[in-house]
């Protein structure tokens, strides 16, 4: 399998080629299609490294969906195949309304899946903070979701008079000692608190069975530094998922 990937958010696109051995050459492009030179060079950077089988693509931006399938088709010569709840996949979904589960959160339950069995609860630290958990057998039943971190950090700054907008990066001191200090506080130690509860709540709807964390998104390994949670980190577990997806959905 040597397929392009490409998982289309509201913040940021990312693009990647999915190899046996994982995902290769990952570009990141802040604004997706809406940036069409940078999506260019970067499908330029990617494809300079060899051709690919085919293309997969995982969008929570339907009305984006178009001028993706156009931009692709000009750069690799065929049409992505687009993933949706009717697409093949590696988990069985009991959900009441399956059509409302985003391209993403299905990737990354094939992805986890894939990496580390079922049962398993992926939690994914984009724009939004999705949880999904996949029970034993490989049975999608359905996940939470919570604002995610920029969000409330550009909520601050954007609603207060005298909250700055704040850098997501670094160590956090006991107490702040200045106005980022102590905002970077709240955002990570505070939103590290919410993940912790969500997670043992998750944990007490799947009884007794022992079940593995794995946590992907720009945000997982910021948050979740230093805390005592047995979370996998996998940066690029949406793209290997939507790589499994197009492997089992391939005809050719």
């Amino acid at each position: 399998m040597r397929c392009l990937a490409v998982d289309v958010g509201n913040t940021s696109t990312a693009l990647g080629v999915v190899l046996p051995g994982g995902v290769r050459y990952v570009e990141h492009v802040r604004g997706g299609i809406s940036d069409r030179e940078g999506v260019e060079r970067a499908l330029a950077r990617i494809l300079k490294r060899g051709a690919v089988k085919g293309v997969v693509l995982g969008s929570v931006v339907p009305g984006d969906n178009r001028r993706w399938i156009k931009m692709l088709r000009k750069h690799v010569g065929q049409d992505p195949m687009l993933v949706t709840h009717a697409s093949k996949l590696s988990v069985t979904i009991d959900y009441p309304k399956p059509a409302t589960i985003g391209a993403d959160r299905l990737a990354n339950a094939c992805g986890a899946v894939a990496k580390h069995g079922a049962p398993v609860i992926v939690a994914d630290f984009g724009t939004a903070l999705t949880f999904d958990v996949i029970a034993s057998g490989g049975v999608y039943v359905g996940g939470v979701i919570a604002p995610g971190l920029p969000l409330m950090t550009d909520y601050l700054a954007d609603r207060t008079a005298l909250l700055p907008l704040i850098r997501l990066r670094g160590r956090c001191s006991w107490v702040g000692r200045s106005t980022e200090g102590a905002m970077r506080i709240g955002a990570h130690i505070g939103y590290r608190g919410m993940v912790r509860e969500i997670v043992e709540h998750l944990k007490v709807g799947l009884g007794s069975t022992p079940v593995t964390l794995c946590a992907t998104g720009g945000f997982a390994e910021w948050v979740l530094s230093g805390a005592d949670m047995p979370f996998s980190v996998a940066p690029n577990l949406t793209l290997q998922g939507l790589g499994c997806i197009f492997e089992l959905n391939d005809n050719s």
